[in-house]
Order: C-alpha cells, then structure tokens, then sequence
C-alpha cells in the first residue's frame, strides 16, 4: 500500500502529482480581515504544509465575492489586486514539489449575519436552529446568478495567473453550489430550479465558465 502512495498519479488533464497524497481543503482564516488578501501567517503555514511530502495541497474556502464570505478571515479574490501575494503563496506552497490547487467558493444563504446582513440564496429558505447567526437570505435574479458564474471563472484565471496547479469547486456543506442542488433549498421555477437539470445548471454553468477562462490543461473540480 504505503509503495502504490508514492507512485506518481497522472490525471486526465495531463497535470502529474508527485504522489497519491493530499492535504484536504480546511478553511483556514488567515487572510487579512480588511483586504481578503493572504498574509504571510498563510503564506508561512502551505511553506510548511509544502515540505510534509504530499502530492497536492488543497487550500480552503478562498471566496469569489465579498458578499459571500463564510467566515471572517477568508481569502476573497476578485480581481488582480492580491496578484503579487497569490504568486508567493503558489510559490511556497509548490517549493518542495507538491501541487496546490486553490478551492473557491461562494457561501450563499451561509454567510454570517455580522458579514452579510442580506445573504442572498437560490430561495427565501432561511437557516432554522442557528441561535440567529444567518440572516433570512433572498432570491438571486437572473442576471446576478450569471454575475457569480463569471467570478468563479475570474478567480479560476487569478489562480491560473498565480502559478496554482488546479481549482476545486466547493459544492458541499450547505454553501450555494450545494443551494442550487438541493431542492430544499432551492424552489426556484424558472431555468434554475426544478428538475435536477435545472438545478445542476449553476454548477455545469461554473465549470464551463472556468474551462473558457483557463483552458482544459489546467485542472478543474468539484467536492
């Protein structure tokens, strides 16, 4: 077993990994509170995480809007601005051979109420039993579901540009991708609700928008 580990593991993209190893996503919250940006306190922890001998490092809960946060401390990536702090975090990260792939991530009805005091959702379906943490969300429209695919795909392209190996597309634990898919959480009618088609079209429509934006070699997922 512990020979078959070490063995090299090429997957369909053409990307290798060095070995059957991951490091899990974990949402670490060590960016800067104010910006979004990675600290070098994060920077500083894939360094370490880099040298364990894992194949793939898989970080956490880096957020494609500001409005969307799952926690204070999250990284959000927008745009080019943290560019610079990005690529030094790849770098680290990947200095001892491992391959880093950046989750990205949109809360959904599940950002806290002291960070989005209006979450927004597929549906008007509220949090029950959380002492009050989460504010009652409201219904995306059309056009700012279209909105939140295309930063998915922006981030994707900042991940690509910073030298990261792959993205992961958080679709579990009750965040938005999850939303759309459930259908307790999303009673919408129109082409985003529905049959499981209808509710699935976020996601698909994500992954198309990120395979536009960075091409087919560099990798794409989803949990």
């Amino acid at each position: 077993m512990s020979r078959m580990l070490d063995t090299s593991l090429r997957l369909r993209s053409g990307a290798v990994l060095a070995n059957r190893l991951a490091k899990s996503a974990m949402s670490e919250v060590l960016a800067d509170p104010e910006t979004g940006a990675p600290t070098d306190a994060l920077i500083r922890l894939y360094e370490r995480w880099g040298r364990s001998g894992a194949g793939l490092l898989i970080t956490g809960n880096v957020m494609v809007d500001p409005a969307g946060l799952g926690e204070p401390g999250n990284v959000v990536i927008t745009d080019d601005r943290h560019l610079d702090a990005l690529r030094a975090w790849a770098t680290a990260a990947q200095a001892a051979g491992a391959a880093l792939w950046m989750q990205i991530n949109h809360a959904g009805r599940q950002s806290p109420k002291k960070l989005s005091r209006v979450p927004v959702a597929p549906s008007v379906v509220p949090l029950k039993g959380m002492g009050g943490l989460f504010a009652k969300p409201r219904a995306l429209e059309d056009a700012e579901i279209e909105t939140i695919i295309e930063r998915f795909a922006t981030t994707a392209r900042m991940a690509q540009a910073a030298g990261f190996t792959g993205v992961q597309i958080h679709g579990a634990h009750g965040y938005l991708v999850s939303q759309f898919l459930s259908p307790r959480t999303n009673t919408r009618t129109d082409r985003w609700g529905g049959s499981l088609e209808n509710r699935a079209r976020f996601v698909l429509s994500i992954v198309r928008a990120i395979r536009a934006a960075v091409g087919r070699r560099f990798r794409s997922a989803s949990s």
